[in-house]
């Protein structure tokens, strides 16, 4: 790291605890949103543990991983950019050339057929989470119903 970006981070870190606060209050505002829907968002905080909020992973439920891809393309046409974390090791190309095998991993596939990771970084404002949110809602709806 150059002595530049050390200088860079020094600075964030003092903000730190304000970029904490305002991505928790945007985790709050994105459950606040989603879950009466049934959404399943990754859980951020409880008796034991705090996350640092730096992803907001979401379980579709209901879709299987062709319509959770078609929900992140028209959510993309609508101005979201979506993603998926994190693909299951065997998935990938070092880990198939070792020999294993999806077959051997239901959990792992069951955990990301129907995850989607919605934006959250402090430059967003509750307008925007409302939308993305309504925007995901609206859309779960659409491929639902066929």
């Amino acid at each position: 790291m150059t002595d530049i970006l050390a200088s860079i981070g020094l600075a964030q870190l003092e903000r730190y605890p304000e970029i904490l606060a305002k991505r928790r209050e945007f985790v709050e505002l994105y459950d606040s949103f989603l879950r009466p829907y049934g959404i399943e968002p990754l859980a951020h905080y409880g008796s034991c543990f705090s996350s640092s909020s730096h992803l907001y992973m979401v379980r579709v439920p209901g879709v299987n991983e062709r319509l959770r891809n078609d929900i992140i393309g028209m959510m993309g046409a609508a101005g979201i950019a979506c993603n998926v974390h994190y693909k299951p090791l065997p998935m990938l190309t070092a880990y198939k050339d070792l020999g294993f095998e999806m077959d051997h991993y239901p959990n792992s596939i069951g955990q990301y057929e129907n995850e989607i990771t919605l934006p959250l970084h402090t430059l967003l404002q509750s307008e925007d989470l409302a939308y993305i949110a309504s925007t995901l809602i609206d859309l779960m709806r659409k491929v639902l119903a066929g």
